[in-house]
């Protein structure tokens, strides 16, 4: 009785993490349109929003949604300069073979910042 009570508590934190784990990677490479319909569809279901409002409230969302991407690519360089500074200045202070050892460390950190610009420049050519 016990071991089933267990098992049952195992799968139901294991299919809570799975669902959690697809929800947030889905959100995040669907980026902000993903964000504001979840936002969206939680204020429309907690404040129990008419049909007008939900379409003022989208519309909202939209318009935040643009002018906070047109901030993020007017401060986009500024960012990649000081982290590129950032990992010369790391490098500079390590020896060759640290240095190589940083480059294997951070290099899924490139791979996926390299993605994202990737997504968000298909995102905002749409």
């Amino acid at each position: 009785m016990v071991v089933v009570f267990v098992a049952g508590i195992a799968v139901g934190i294991g299919g809570t993490g799975l669902f959690l784990r697809y929800k947030v990677t889905s959100v995040i490479e669907q980026g902000a349109p993903a964000i504001s319909q979840l936002l969206a569809q939680r204020l429309s279901s907690r404040l129990d929003l008419s049909d007008a409002q939900e379409k003022q409230l989208e519309s909202t969302l939209n318009r935040a949604q643009q002018e906070l991407g047109e901030i993020r690519s007017t401060i986009r360089p500024g960012v990649q300069r000081v982290v590129r500074q950032t990992v010369q200045e790391i490098r500079s202070d390590l020896t060759p073979a640290q240095q190589q050892e940083f480059d294997i460390f951070i290099q899924p950190y490139r791979t996926r910042w390299q993605e994202h610009l990737r997504q968000r420049e298909h995102a905002e050519a749409k």
